[in-house]
């Protein structure tokens, strides 16, 4: 019995059969561009997932050993909070604002003023990246557009509508960023009342799916585009990183996934409801029914050495073009030469603000300590160090907050560098193990399409039968010690430096506002 996985990432979306225990049989991807009209804004097009999946679908069936007739289940996992608003026919209204989007700065700092009891998802500040404030800016910006969307929906349930003709929204997406609770009723129609978005859930798709349940056969037009049988059962996806946390075997409370992409997402599971300033959540029944996914979060990480790799190591690509190898392995034995601290170098990793814990859009990177010792493989250290100590510090604040953590498990991109898993270990001071499968999300997108397809009974099941641990990275004392030093000062930048990002990110706010 074989099973199809879809990731659609940040960068590119991914396709994989896996077996029923959990091993890679074949891969395809496909890459797609972001669009970034203005500082702080992010934006994708629609129909470039689409020609993406079904690329990667595509690819994956041309270099896989089982023929097609084989799969017995699909799931795709997505972005988030990836908002898109639809017509009733499903085409976009304009492109998507893609999850790394914080032009809502000044619609979230309103509606955390309001004071709601429904923020106490998240009593650190609302984020500019969710739906709350992506879809009031819409309003008040675009109010053609918003008054013309039929619906609202993340980018997980619009590949699942194109996949079925099913439009609905999963529970994880609307939970973890739409301020939707379950036990609560669902919709938290007077928060929407307050902060001026009043019946917008009349946009909402009625249909509210758990991740994993079927949204519905793979349509006759879809298995033709993608060279599949038609009638294949498609499982509910959800947000890529949570569904990760399935593709780790994180399903019990204890246990910390961390899926290490552009962004990097901290997230694991309490037995009850708790709230508290510095993280977000908890959310009920959000991956596992019964259980309450909790969440921290980088923003850019992944995405901060690409820029870095991009703008100061082009005589690596060519070098890489003309002889092979990969860029970042080379930027890693440069930085391996450095030593811990990159000789007082700090980075702030808050390019493109701050998730946790600070929940803070108007937060920008710093590099902090240059001298002209520094050298390129400084600063690339550095970063790496930087992102590390953001880890740290939500750590740091799920553990004052009694969220004991005791094991930590990554997946990735990071974790195909040695070195950057080294510092992450060495930074936090735990062991963190790394599974058989480094694509989290693409093997957690596999275990829903296995319950879908019956082959297991519940998500906790398939996952514990499809994922391994199969390594890890354990902390050096001694240089674990030296770090906390450096931790220190990277709280203290942010907390210093704080008034100056804030009034520069708002002074360049002003100026996209004041352009024709």
């Amino acid at each position: 019995m074989y099973v199809l996985g879809i990731d659609a990432g940040t960068e590119a979306v991914k396709a994989g059969i896996f077996d029923q225990e959990g091993h890679l049989v074949a891969s395809g991807a496909r890459a797609y561009p972001t669009y970034f009209p203005h500082p702080g804004w992010a934006e994708q097009d629609p129909r470039d997932w689409w020609d993406g999946l079904v690329g990667a679908v595509q690819d994956c069936l041309a270099a896989s050993p089982v023929s097609a007739d084989a799969i017995t289940g699909i799931s795709a996992d997505a972005t988030t909070c990836t908002l898109m608003p639809i017509k009733a026919n499903g085409d976009p209204l304009r492109r998507a604002l893609l999850w790394m989007d914080v032009r809502a700065t000044e619609q979230a700092a309103r509606i955390f003023k309001s004071g709601h009891p429904a923020l106490c998802y998240s009593l650190a500040g609302v984020s500019a990246e969710w739906m709350p404030a992506k879809a009031l800016w819409l309003k008040e910006n675009e109010p053609d557009v918003f008054a013309e969307a039929a619906y609202l929906v993340e980018y997980a349930d619009w590949l699942a509508f194109r996949l079925t003709g099913r439009m609905a929204l999963n529970i994880n997406t609307i939970t973890q960023r739409w301020y939707y609770h379950r036990p609560g009723g669902g919709w938290p129609s007077s928060f929407y009342e307050q902060i001026g978005l009043g019946g917008v859930e009349a946009k909402f798709p009625k249909d509210v799916l758990r991740l994993g349940e079927i949204a519905g056969p793979l349509s006759r037009p879809a298995a033709e585009q993608l060279g599949l049988p038609a009638g294949i059962p498609v499982a509910m996806g959800g947000g890529d990183a949570f569904v990760g946390l399935l593709g780790l075997g994180v399903v019990e409370p204890g246990d910390l996934g961390v899926v290490m992409g552009s962004s990097n997402v901290l997230s694991g599971l309490t037995a009850n409801e708790v709230h508290f300033p510095g993280v977000f959540g908890s959310f009920p029944d959000a991956v596992i029914p019964g259980l309450n996914l909790i969440e921290g979060g980088q923003v850019s990480t992944g995405s901060i050495l690409n820029w870095f790799k991009r703008n100061f190591a082009q005589d690596l690509v060519e070098q890489v073009a003309r002889t092979g190898g990969a860029v970042y392995r080379l930027l890693d034995d440069e930085a391996a030469q450095i030593p811990p601290g990159s000789e007082g170098l700090i980075v702030l990793d808050y390019f493109q603000g701050n998730r946790t814990p600070h929940t803070d859009s108007l937060a920008r990177g710093v590099i902090l300590g240059l001298s002209l010792q520094a050298s390129r493989a400084h600063v690339f250290r550095a970063m790496m160090e930087g992102i590390a100590y953001g880890m740290k510090d939500i750590l740091d604040t799920f553990i004052r907050h009694q969220c004991a953590i005791s094991r930590v498990i990554a997946c990735g991109g990071a974790t195909q560098s040695k070195l950057f898993m080294q510092i992450y270990a060495d930074v936090v001071g735990q062991p963190i193990y790394i599974t058989r499968v480094p694509e989290a999300s693409l093997l957690g997108s596999a275990v829903l399409a296995a319950v879908g397809a019956g082959l297991y009974p519940t998500l906790a099941d398939a996952s514990q039968h499809m994922v391994e641990v199969v390594g890890e990275y354990r902390p050096d004392p001694e240089r674990h010690q030296a770090y906390q030093f450096f931790v220190q000062k990277y709280q203290e930048t942010y907390q210093q430096l704080r008034g100056v990002m804030h009034s520069i990110s708002q002074s360049e706010h002003r100026n996209v506002r004041n352009k024709p």
